[in-house]
């Protein structure tokens, strides 16, 4: 009885993991079509990055004020956040300097190499070890991501690779720290210190960037409706990202990384439903193609 109880209560937390990881791509998957039209209203990226990481800071402290819990931490983690908000700053920076350089694209498909190399981080750590079918799985799903995207290598260059490259390995840096302080401390404080120190550089860099010749300064919504955009992205970061690390303390950091290829899907749909866009039949095979190995890499069983 005590066997059958522990492997309902196993199913259950993969079910509730596997619910946070949609909710997380439903609301990933909204804030880049948030920020495009917040752009539209006059926004710059900068200005957005700023807004989205203070909206996270007050929406998450003051949600577990409300709770009566601690906002500080234990010394040794402020380091792991500060990592990861150093982090999470080089994967914004690079995914947008990547696209001066390759399409956009080419630059979501590259930026979506993270699952494997918090994959490879955590087999060399011993946390998780993925079979021949699960590497099967994740390599058909990042496939059915360049077809979804339409991914075309006319415009590459070594530049923008790169760059797309540095933004990937920014956010699974980001994944394995806060992941682990997720576990240590939970995902909501250990998401509030992350973005308190992401956002402090990127007002840094808002500051510094514009006195350099670097970078436009800041430019904020010119009308009401832009600035509801810029707060449909704060929300949609801040809720995105605690579902994300949610489910990753419940599935693993691997896991949740590959199950993550549904974010840029979920931006597709979002796209049909709130910018217009149009699928190609291409793209439909595309993303076919990532529900169905997604599910396969879900269904393969775990390995010891």
């Amino acid at each position: 009885m005590a066997q059958g109880d522990a492997s309902a209560h196993a199913a259950g937390s993969r079910l509730l993991g596997l619910f946070f990881i949609v909710v997380a791509a439903l609301f990933i998957g909204l804030m880049p079509n948030a920020a495009k039209l917040a752009y539209g209203e006059g926004a710059n990226p900068i200005a957005v990055l700023v807004i989205r990481a203070v909206v996270a800071v007050t929406g998450l402290a003051v949600f577990l004020r409300m709770r009566g819990n601690m906002l500080s931490i234990p010394r040794p983690f402020v380091k792991r956040t500060a990592l990861a908000g150093i982090a999470m700053l080089f994967s914004a920076g690079g995914g947008m300097s990547a696209v001066a350089y390759i399409d956009v694209s080419l630059a979501s498909v590259l930026f979506f190499t993270f699952p494997f190399f918090v994959a490879a981080v955590n087999h060399i750590r011993g946390l998780t070890r993925l079979g021949r079918a699960e590497v099967i799985c994740m390599i058909l799903a990042f496939l059915g991501l360049a077809l979804a995207l339409g991914v075309s290598l006319e415009n590459a260059n070594l530049t923008g690779i790169a760059l797309a490259l540095i933004s990937s390995l920014g956010i699974a840096v980001t994944v394995l720290a806060t992941t682990d302080t997720s576990i240590a401390l939970g995902a909501v404080r250990a998401n509030l210190h992350m973005t308190l120190w992401a956002g402090a550089y990127f007002i840094l860099l808002a500051v510094l960037g514009p006195l350099t010749g670097a970078m436009q300064p800041m430019r904020f919504p010119a009308n009401a409706a832009g600035w509801g955009w810029v707060l449909a992205a704060g929300v949609s970061f801040t809720l995105g990202y605690l579902f994300f690390f949610i489910a990753a303390t419940i599935l693993g950091a691997t896991k949740a990384s590959v199950l993550s290829i549904l974010e840029p899907i979920m931006m597709i749909a979002f796209a049909v439903i709130l910018v217009g866009e149009t699928l190609s039949p291409l793209q439909a095979v595309g993303v076919t193609l990532v529900f169905g190995s997604l599910i396969a890499f879900d269904l393969v069983p775990k390995r010891a």
